[in-house]
């Protein structure tokens, strides 16, 4: 069977589902202890909550944008690579110049008024301070925070096109060879482990695109492992074998992570080896499970999916700065915090969906938020 044979529902479904989670896991960033723009509480419980998914939501996405990337390429003929890379392009670095340019910069604005090292307006920041290329304010400047998902993508797409056609699927049947029966499940996590024991204290979680080595084998690992298993294959039926086997060692990787960030005090040690390994296993555990569970339950098309699965680029890209706009204006408000986490979540919800369905009927404005491009005339009818 084909690599790139047909449409998969079920990866469409699945990728919608991981963008979901990033937003609410991003609006629950403003209620725990870890680092980022804007605090309104920590909320002791939320954190392992948020641990269920922060060890393979992106590592899935990564692994599905490499299978979707892979049967572009495939369907490009000899000879295409220079278009594929062209479109890729366009479509992923068209909306991060509008990112850092405008999407981003209210989060940086906001960032440095709550550490105190601006207090001017935000036109005077924007104007004056952003494009300063600097660090002065307490963060480098300027930058594309969460958009740092598009640039990491945009250079695994890249060396994807570049790769030769031979050495792609000499790499695609080294993989189905590596991966045939259990080893699917237990190798990666080791793989991982590996990288993670290794790689984590030299090269910190930066979103530094010259520096995140260790997060680089991570997400490129995946993306090029998406791109040997295809669309179909013999990994997919590997998955459907080991799916279930998979969700549980994810579950059980996910307790040992969160107990062990449970316990008083840093971790570190033996505790830090053990949370490393176990959050491997959770990675690619949770993976399997997560592919096998959507290969049998959401294989079907919808009239939503298609609308809904072209409005996730412009939902990811809008959707941070007006969680971090929407906690700026709660911040001093009087409420109970159920109350502000409630404003919160529909606020994102409601400011999210307006920015994709206003934007959709834009005709030049689509590529520029993520959108396909579409004649003016197909626009207008839909």
């Amino acid at each position: 069977m084909s690599h790139t044979s047909s449409r998969r529902f079920d990866l469409d479904w699945l990728r919608m589902a991981a963008f979901a989670l990033l937003i609410l896991y991003h609006a629950g960033m403003a209620f725990v202890s870890w680092d980022w723009h804007i605090k309104l509480a920590r909320l002791v419980w939320l954190e392992p909550v948020m641990q269920v998914t922060n060890a393979w939501r992106l590592l899935l996405l990564f692994l599905i944008s490499g299978i979707a990337s892979a049967a572009m390429l495939g369907k490009t003929g000899i000879g295409g690579r220079a278009g594929f890379l062209a479109s890729r392009s366009k479509r992923l670095l068209l909306p991060l110049l509008l990112g850092i340019v405008l999407v981003v910069p209210p989060q940086a604005w906001v960032e440095v008024q709550v550490k105190g090292s601006w207090a001017g307006s935000y036109l005077l920041f924007w104007r004056t301070r952003y494009f300063g290329f600097s660090d002065d304010l307490g963060l480098i400047l300027p930058t594309w925070n969460h958009l740092w998902f598009v640039t990491y993508l945009w250079a695994y797409t890249l060396l994807l096109a570049l790769l030769p056609a031979s050495w792609l699927a000499a790499w695609r049947r080294g993989v189905e060879r590596g991966l045939a029966g259990n080893r699917l499940l237990w190798l990666p996590m080791l793989a991982i482990a590996g990288i993670r024991l290794a790689l984590a204290d030299r090269f910190p979680e930066s979103h530094d695109l010259v520096s995140d080595w260790c997060m680089h084998w991570i997400y490129g690992g995946g993306f090029f492992i998406g791109a040997a298993m295809g669309t179909a294959g013999p990994l997919w039926t590997g998955v459907a074998r080991l799916w279930r086997a998979g969700l549980l060692l994810g579950l059980a990787g996910w307790a040992v992570v969160a107990s062990i960030n449970g316990l008083p005090g840093e971790v570190d040690g033996g505790w830090l080896i053990i949370s490393r390994m176990a959050r491997a296993v959770q990675a690619w555990g949770m993976i399997i499970g997560l592919l096998g569970l959507a290969q049998r339950f959401l294989a079907v098309d919808h009239r939503w999916r298609q609308p809904l699965a072209e409005a996730v680029f412009p939902a990811y890209l809008i959707h941070q700065t007006i969680i971090v706009l929407a906690a700026w204006w709660l911040l001093p408000l009087a409420l109970p915090l159920w109350a502000k986490a409630a404003v919160l979540m529909v606020g994102t919800a409601v400011g999210t969906t307006l920015f994709c369905m206003a934007t959709a009927r834009i005709g030049w404005l689509r590529p520029w938020v993520g959108y396909s491009s579409v004649p003016r005339a197909k626009l207008s009818a839909a």
